[in-house]
């Protein structure tokens, strides 16, 4: 069973996760968006040598800018995003560093994912759900009854479609595929508060569109 701990980093509030399974000894991060001491901390009590993955949600600034310090920090560290967002890693104008006036060092993911990729994890598996919309490459990752979203989805949100190789028309498909999701995972986001399908399933305009097609406009 994981343990997911949030840390808010930046100056975007943006969601940073450290997630531990102490009976495999694993762990990973998701979303460094900014440097963090205390995320350091938590990375070397729990063991330095077990943080297996540096997931990534999608490739902006405000999600991947602590990403080349851990990297070089944590070398065995397995850096992962989404295939479409490869290019964010490097590309200032992609990943809005350079519109926002942010240094977000380059790096090269280990790692590229798509729909259907599953990344072991200690005696359990990570599973990437493709989830285009905010970028191309946004990508969730599912394990344990936890999904991690990025700017997916958000406590009633989603995120914005207007930057480059967002798309309004593939984030309601994404929604619509997260919408069909069995159970009631806990939604780890990108920003803000968690929250769960069921809440989001009553309360998000653009799954309740994604649910019942025409009654709802997304926005």
């Amino acid at each position: 069973m994981i343990h997911v701990e949030r840390l808010t980093l930046g100056e975007f509030q943006s969601n940073c996760f450290f997630v531990t399974n102490a009976e495999d000894s694993v762990s990973f991060v998701v979303d460094p968006g900014a440097y963090s001491g205390l995320l350091l901390d938590k990375i070397e009590e729990f063991g330095a040598e077990k943080l297996q993955y540096i997931l990534l949600s999608h490739g902006h600034h405000d999600h991947i800018a602590f990403v080349a310090d851990l990297k070089q920090k944590y070398p065995l560290a397995k850096i992962v995003i989404g295939e479409q967002d490869a290019a964010f890693t490097k590309d200032t104008t992609l990943n809005l560093s350079e519109y926002f006036g942010f240094i977000c060092k380059p790096f090269t993911a280990d790692i590229l994912v798509t729909d259907g990729t599953e990344l072991p994890f200690g005696s359990s598996v990570i599973k990437v759900m493709a989830t285009p919309g905010h970028t191309a490459g946004s990508v969730c990752y599912f394990i344990d009854d936890s999904l991690f979203t990025g700017d997916t989805i958000m406590k009633y949100a989603t995120g914005r479609m207007d930057f480059p190789t967002g798309n309004r028309s593939d984030m309601l498909v994404s929604i619509s595929r997260i919408a069909a999701m069995e159970g009631d995972p806990v939604f780890y986001c990108g920003h803000g508060e968690n929250t769960s399908l069921q809440f989001e399933r009553v309360h998000n305009n653009a799954m309740r569109k994604a649910l019942y097609d025409d009654l709802f406009d997304l926005y």
